[in-house]
């Protein structure tokens, strides 16, 4: 495999030289099919198959990091976030708004941008331009290698990593000797994990892929795998 030169950093080890994109990155168009590739497959995510991965991974994430917080936060893991009083004629039960709403703004806008930044982070440790960005329309934040050709090996640990290493921390926080800390940790458990279903599914299908098989992003909301030809011989 040729070094692909970067003026910034030097050579670095991508993919053939041959099939190097020379497109603006701000055009959405497709580059030439390379030599030895045939014509590009858009990939999708089927909207069904992410429902059906969010629904399981949340519940998934439920028991096992509920089992993980009850044993290094005790019976009252909970009890920062919600109590429940019982007299001899009532049962009250209460929610500290103050900390469900830390709780959700973490998992929400926090854990997103981790979560993105690691997808980042990733790329640019592979040798990529980065680009991060929001679209708007769907209210997603997006990480991504806009008009360069991503191999299939650098694109699996890309599209795990925020599972691994953003699960790994919050993991370790679950057992900070602080409750709210613990909840806190944990809502972003779920929502790193539910929110990693794309990722999951990308992964899956990648390992389905020939080896040498390459992804290109054309924008935000068009990706394409290039195959090579052998497989369709």
């Amino acid at each position: 495999m040729a070094d692909v030169e970067d003026g910034r950093d030097g050579p670095r080890d991508r993919v053939p030289d041959e099939v190097a994109s020379e497109h603006d990155p701000d055009a959405t168009v497709l580059p030439a099919t390379p030599v030895g590739y045939a014509d590009p497959v858009e990939f999708r995510y089927p909207t069904v198959v992410l429902v059906v991965l969010v629904g399981t991974l949340t519940v998934l994430s439920l028991l096992a990091f509920g089992w993980v917080l009850y044993v290094a936060q005790g019976p009252d893991a909970l009890a920062t976030a919600f109590a429940v009083e019982e007299t001899a004629d009532s049962v009250t039960f209460t929610t500290n708004v103050s900390v469900l709403a830390l709780a959700l703004a973490f998992g929400v806008v926090g854990v997103t941008v981790l979560h993105e930044f690691v997808h980042g982070l990733a790329y640019r440790l592979l040798g990529y331009d980065v680009s991060y960005g929001v679209l708007v329309g769907m209210g997603a934040f997006y990480a991504a290698a806009f008009h360069q050709f991503q191999r299939r090996d650098h694109n699996l640990v890309v599209g795990i990593a925020p599972l691994v290493v953003v699960d790994a921390v919050l993991l370790a926080a679950l057992f900070v000797p602080d409750s709210t800390v613990a909840f806190v940790a944990f809502v972003g458990l779920l929502f790193n994990t539910a929110g990693a279903a794309g990722d999951v599914y990308l992964v899956a299908t990648l390992l389905g892929l020939p080896d040498d098989a390459l992804l290109y992003d054309s924008d935000a909301r068009h990706s394409y795998v290039f195959h090579p030809e052998r497989r369709f011989e």
